[in-house]
């Protein structure tokens, strides 16, 4: 038998312990967060009051439609649901979610920058703090708006103090390095997605990454359910789909008879004096005053008005834009900001997870490089959906295809090029198809129809339960120009309980010909 002394004796001191790091070590690193998380939540509250005041103001509006005879969109179904407090928090996530998030994230990255690469050099503010004051005065260009005015000074003012309150001392040596494998991942990331930037991308992720799977499809309904209402916070006149006014004549009924049909010709829907009105117009002398409450904002004369109505009245919805600054931001918030906070919120998660196996650095390396796989996973499925077909027999294969997203890519390209999908075989039994996507190009595609059952086959796709198909169905119908879709629409308008489809079935109708009237 061998002697003990054969076998080698590990050294103890050449054994290392796993790396790991204690979670008050991990958390540690997270100061980021809070400032971040404090300036979301001022974006909330703000938001929260903004979208509760503005559904109260269409409440009060649906009501006074009905009241007069009109037919409201929304409807007293979905107003119902408007008054809670529910549905102003969710709505306000839209604004906490872009102008909350970017406000944030560019006074954290100024904090940062100032303390750690500028060593808190006043002067280096300046040019920081001149383009924070136009953007204080851009909001309140065309008026005082407080609420957007308390956006742009509580959040910077806000979320810089407390980074700069809860910077750690001890600055991390290998930030550099860190920093720089962040942007490189976000770079590849954004490069990839813009390859697939065109009209279509926000579709595409819709199709493929929302519809297509239980989950994403109660995001999307979230997402369709409280965005509608709340955008009406920052809509201009012009941009609302039913506005109402008031007209103040006593001496002339044939003049006020002919001024309402002009109003109700572009869906400025006339109630009685004290009704809560987007547009009172007075009649001063030989003028008209078109107020908004005290405020005159155009004058013009009766002659003038009812010659170019619809010149007027968008003149009148441009002066009294309040939110041309404001909305511009929103949306380049949402196409800016969104993916970044995405990011930063997947980076937490696997941060957390990586940190208790590895060291600071290695555990901040692997997390990036997981949220760059699982992007990239993401992203891939935008690159379906960009097929050309050489002739209609490659095209026919590819509606006849056994895989679902092969047959939406053959529908899309047949609803692009206004192709008749009547000619094409197989067309029917994707009425049937389980797959939301698939439904909603089909009815997309069959506007451009030829045959008689297309109209048919658009008001069984009308009905259908997904409100993404239905909506697509309307508008559909609203496009091909038959007028026998008004008498089938409008029973829709009364009883849906979804906003998007009240909205596509209004534009439809009007498209086909309809008025309001009483």
């Amino acid at each position: 038998m061998s002697d003990k002394s054969e076998f080698p004796v590990l050294n103890a001191k050449r054994i290392r312990p796993l790396n790991r790091q204690s979670p008050k070590q991990i958390f540690r690193h997270f100061y980021i967060f809070k400032p971040l998380l404090l300036g979301l939540l001022i974006a909330q509250v703000l938001s929260t009051m903004s979208v509760y005041r503005s559904n109260a103001e269409l409440v009060q509006m649906v009501d006074a439609v009905t009241r007069a005879g009109y037919l409201s969109v929304p409807n007293q179904n979905i107003a119902q649901e408007l008054g809670t407090f529910s549905a102003a928090f969710f709505g306000g996530l839209f604004f906490t979610l872009t102008i909350g998030a970017c406000l944030s994230l560019s006074a954290f990255a100024i904090a940062w920058i100032w303390d750690r690469l500028l060593k808190r050099r006043d002067i280096l503010l300046l040019p920081v703090l001149a383009i924070w004051v136009g953007c204080i005065g851009s909001v309140n260009s065309e008026g005082l708006c407080r609420i957007a005015t308390a956006y742009f000074l509580l959040i910077p003012i806000v979320v810089f103090a407390t980074t700069l309150y809860w910077l750690p001392e001890q600055r991390d040596e290998k930030m550099g390095l860190k920093i720089v494998v962040h942007l490189i991942i976000l770079i590849i990331l954004a490069a990839v997605a813009s390859s697939q930037l065109n009209s279509n991308f926000f579709v595409r992720i819709r199709d493929n990454l929302l519809l297509s799977n239980p989950v994403g499809r109660k995001i999307s309904n979230l997402y369709y359910d409280y965005t509608l209402h709340a955008a009406r916070v920052f809509k201009s006149q012009d941009q609302r789909l039913i506005r109402t006014c008031s007209l103040a004549f006593t001496d002339d009924a044939t003049l006020q008879q002919q001024l309402e049909t002009a109003l109700l010709d572009n869906d400025y829907l006339v109630l009685d004096r004290g009704e809560p009105t987007d547009l009172d117009i007075i009649r001063v002398g030989d003028q008209l005053d078109f107020k908004i409450r005290i405020w005159t904002i155009i004058q013009t004369t009766p002659k003038e008005f009812l010659e170019y109505p619809r010149e007027i009245l968008r003149g009148f919805s441009e002066q009294s834009d309040k939110y041309v600054f404001f909305r511009w931001f929103t949306f380049l918030s949402l196409f800016m900001v969104s993916g970044i906070v995405l990011y930063l919120s997947v980076y937490a998660v696997f941060r957390i997870i990586c940190g208790f196996f590895m060291d600071s650095t290695p555990a901040s390396v692997a997390a990036g490089m997981l949220c760059l796989v699982a992007g990239l996973a993401l992203l891939v499925p935008l690159y379906f959906g960009s097929e050309k077909y050489a002739d209609a027999g490659t095209l026919a294969q590819g509606l006849s295809s056994e895989n679902w997203r092969e047959r939406v890519i053959a529908l899309r390209y047949v609803a692009e090029r206004r192709t008749d999908i009547s000619s094409l075989p197989g067309h029917t039994r994707m009425l049937e198809s389980p797959h939301i996507p698939e439904r909603y190009w089909l009815a997309k595609a069959l506007r451009f129809s030829r045959s008689r059952e297309a109209y048919r086959e658009l008001l069984m796709l009308m009905h259908d339960p997904s409100f993404n198909v239905a909506y697509s169905a309307i508008q559909a119908l609203g496009q091909r120009g038959d007028r026998r879709a008004v008498a089938e629409i409008l029973p829709l308008l009364e009883v849906s309980d979804n906003w998007y489809v009240q909205w596509y079935a209004y534009r439809a109708i009007r498209k086909l010909g309809w008025c309001q009237g009483k």
